[in-house]
């Protein structure tokens, strides 16, 4: 039943579609003087608040629960909330309100992919090609993987429940690095191309009278966009059918994974009752010296030298970006034909309850 569930689901929302998207009344824009705005924003901020505690009691009796069942019911109802969070900070978003972030750190691209995929309904379905060993600023973490949530969510729900999403990310020759979200949905309608790239590359943002109830992702993922000016979004059709996603991450916002500094290991308590002379070893006459250490691996960049300093972002280099996604999603699908098929690692995937 489940199942079943899913695929009607899906089949509503693949039906017929209008070709231009409907006005929306003056009326119901949702202005900057519109009251009912900062109303939202704190509403939505009280819905934070609760899932957050909401996470922490589940986190707690998860941890001690100790039947495999009820630990998998718990999961569940944990996805589920965390899920209400992520509406929750997708309506302060939309509202204009502040979204601040509690512990802003380095993030590696594996773990905003995964951070990401973990927020999306069917999460099982993922799976994570290559990810290119880098890292995104503490400044820009939390908002890219809020951008890259909302765009596995989009191919999540609009492709069969039996296709899988991928996931990946290649870097650039300009030192950037392109998160790709592909899945074998219905595709792009042509007639909302045009007002798809208003959204998404606008240099503004989204206009209140350009949010669409069905696309709501993608406006909170334009307008998080919008804020660091080294980010692009582009939607490309995918071959033979389905629709690819791309995240740009521009060369300034990215850094050296974190290396795991180990735990130091606290010296050993001196033992004065044992007074003891220690005598220096003394190398005897024909005897060998000792061997030399191997030579060990140096952790270097995986770009090389740093990038020089970004360009001023003009409506130029948005432009350019939009003309060189198709391309480079050509490349890669090209690159890809190449090269022979290899089976699936189970570890891709997101990991079952």
């Amino acid at each position: 039943m489940p199942e079943a569930r899913r695929w009607l689901s899906w089949l509503r929302r693949r039906g017929p579609e209008p070709v231009q998207p409907p006005a929306v009344p003056k009326d119901d824009l949702a202005l900057p003087s519109d009251p009912w705005r900062p109303v939202a924003g704190e509403f939505a901020l009280r819905l934070l608040t609760l899932s957050w505690e909401a996470v922490h009691h589940i986190g707690e009796a998860e941890f001690r629960e100790q039947d495999p069942e009820r630990r998998k019911i718990l999961f569940r109802i944990d996805h589920s909330v965390t899920r209400v969070r992520r509406l929750a900070e997708n309506l302060r978003v939309l509202t204009g309100e502040p979204l601040d972030d509690p512990d802003p750190q380095i993030t590696s691209l594996h773990d905003v992919a995964h951070a990401a995929g973990a927020a999306v309904e069917h999460y099982e379905r993922l799976h994570f090609g290559p990810m290119v060993d880098l890292a995104v600023a503490a400044s820009a973490a939390d908002d890219v993987i809020r951008i890259l949530t909302e765009l596995i969510d989009n191919a999540d729900r609009y492709s069969p429940p039996t296709e899988a999403v991928t996931i990946a990310a290649h870097l650039t020759g300009d030192g950037d690095v392109v998160i790709r979200v592909e899945d074998s949905g219905i595709g792009l309608n042509p007639a909302h191309l045009p007002w798809l790239e208003r959204l998404l590359s606008g240099p503004d943002g989204p206009a209140p009278d350009e949010l669409r109830p069905a696309h709501l992702g993608l406006s909170v993922a334009a307008v998080l966009t919008h804020r660091h000016p080294s980010l692009r979004v582009r939607l490309v059709p995918r071959q033979p059918r389905g629709t690819v996603a791309m995240l740009l991450i521009g060369a300034d916002l990215l850094c050296e994974t974190p290396q795991v500094v180990p735990e130091p290991v606290p010296a050993p308590t001196p033992n004065h009752q044992n007074d003891v002379t220690m005598v220096l070893p003394v190398q005897r006459p024909g005897q060998r010296a000792a061997p030399k250490p191997m030579p060990r691996r140096v952790p270097a960049s995986v770009r090389g030298t740093e990038p020089p300093p970004p360009p001023a972002t003009t409506e130029v280099h948005r432009t350019a970006w939009q003309d060189d996604a198709a391309d480079f999603n050509a490349g890669v699908d090209a690159a890809r034909a190449r090269a022979p098929q290899k089976q699936k690692d189970p570890d891709d995937r997101l990991p079952q309850p």
